[in-house]
Parts: C-alpha cells; structure tokens; sequence
C-alpha cells in the first residue's frame, strides 16, 4: 500500500452541519483498490477527535460496489455517531455513479 500526503479541502455545499473539511490521503492501494483518508482540520474536528475512512472498490461484473466505512472518537459522549458524515459519503457516491453512467 503506498502511502501518500496530501491534503485536500472540500466545501460542501447543503450539508447542515459540515462546511469545511480538510482531508489527507493516509494510504492508496491500486492493486486492492482501497483508499483511506482521515479528517485533519474543519468542521467535523468539532465533534470528533480522530476521524479516520476508508474507501474499498469492489468488482462486481461489469460493474463495482463501493464499501465505505470510518473509525472515530467522538470529542464528548454527548456527540451523536457520524451519521452526517455516511449521509454526505454515500451522496457523493451516488453523484460520482449517476455522472459516470452519463458519460459511458
């Protein structure tokens, strides 16, 4: 697995709570097709202290799933799961689909 740093800032529009996310590449696995990020800077550093995703690329025939799961630790116990941050992943994913099978 290559390990790579570089850091990535994303403004998101329409998220409710999520503005500001600033990214870096922990490690990318072409092979595996696996890539993995964790949360440096922003807004979600608000409610989490260590926030940190992975991203799995999944053959399926002629097509691919996607499997993308976190690790966290929540800055209080009083902070809810990240379910923003999957609701926001899974959107982007659906976009990137949705726009991939326009351009085939």
């Amino acid at each position: 697995m290559e390990r790579i740093q570089e850091v990535t800032l994303f403004l998101l529009l329409g998220s409710p709570i999520v503005k500001i996310s600033e990214e870096r590449i922990e490690s990318v696995d072409e092979g595996g097709k696996i890539y993995v990020y964790s949360i440096i800077d922003g807004d979600p550093m608000k409610y989490y202290k260590i926030f940190l995703s992975e991203i799995i690329v999944i053959p399926k025939g002629e097509s691919s799933m996607v499997k993308w799961s976190c690790e966290y630790e929540k800055a209080s116990e009083e902070i809810p799961d990240p379910s923003v941050i999957k609701e926001i992943a899974m959107k982007n994913f659906v976009e990137i689909d949705d726009y991939l099978h326009t351009k085939a």
